[in-house]
């Protein structure tokens, strides 16, 4: 088989499912590992797809809508919000991103916190904070009535004028070869100012977002961030983060 047929045929099952490993693949194919890897290699190379840990998965172009991920890994999810709810003591303020995972810690700190001040662009994250806080800003801007959140230049002018404790903050991708990645330039702007207003920068990640590649990369951190995760890191990534020097915290760790 040529090569130019078997990367035909490894992009098409790329394609068909999240992930590929090797291991399938050379059944598949009925070549060696290594001949595999190295295919792997060669598409990763021209931007094709995502080679990771074992094998492959697509570079996606665009987020899961909200009330699809929503569904994905709940209770991963309910973990890295529990141990937020940890981190996070009353009285504090904390700056609150959009989307799911977000979501569940802001549920977590509803539970158990008191007094706290809040900015966030996510309409249901305030009313959900509301229980639990003393005062909460919604940050202006344009609605974005897919994830029901404000976004854009307003929003960026809004939240440049606070400073707070905590930042609470979602990525769309996490990989040891472009590391924090986002699906739009609005979001990845919007979150990168979260963490610079925050003293401590909490980065909340379930296993679903790892070798995952949005096609925005997010700018550098100036700051030390912690990465709060609900399964361990694969070990690619993990080294990926050292270099970077972001610290990761498992959620469910006892």
């Amino acid at each position: 088989m040529l090569p130019s047929e078997r990367h035909a045929i490894i992009l098409r099952e790329v394609s068909r499912q999240p992930a590929v490993s090797i291991r399938s693949l050379t059944e598949k194919l009925g070549v060696s590992r290594e001949t595999v890897r190295k295919d792997i290699e060669q598409l990763a190379q021209e931007n094709k797809l995502n080679q990771v840990w074992g094998g492959a998965t697509s570079i996606r172009t665009e987020e899961p809508p909200m009330a699809d991920r929503s569904l994905t890994n709940p209770e991963g999810k309910a973990q890295i919000g529990a141990c937020v709810a940890d981190q996070i003591p009353d009285g504090a303020s904390v700056i609150i991103d959009s989307g799911s995972t977000t979501l569940a810690a802001a549920r977590a700190l509803a539970e158990v916190r008191n007094n706290l001040i809040i900015y966030t662009n996510d309409l249901t994250i305030a009313s959900v904070m509301s229980a639990a806080a003393s005062e909460v800003t919604l940050l202006g801007g344009r609605l974005d009535f897919a994830e029901n959140a404000t976004l854009g230049l307003d929003t960026l002018d809004h939240l440049s004028r606070y400073h707070a404790e905590f930042a609470l903050v979602g990525v769309g991708g996490l990989s040891a070869r472009c590391g924090f990645t986002d699906f739009s330039l609005e979001a990845a702007n919007l979150r990168h100012l979260m963490i610079q207003r925050a003293q401590n920068p909490l980065i909340l990640a379930d296993s679903s977002k790892f070798d995952v590649i949005g096609q925005i990369a997010m700018k550098p951190f100036s700051r030390p961030a912690t990465l709060i995760v609900d399964t361990p890191l694969p070990p690619d990534i993990s080294e990926a983060l050292e270099e970077l020097g972001v610290i990761s915290l498992l959620a469910n760790a006892k």
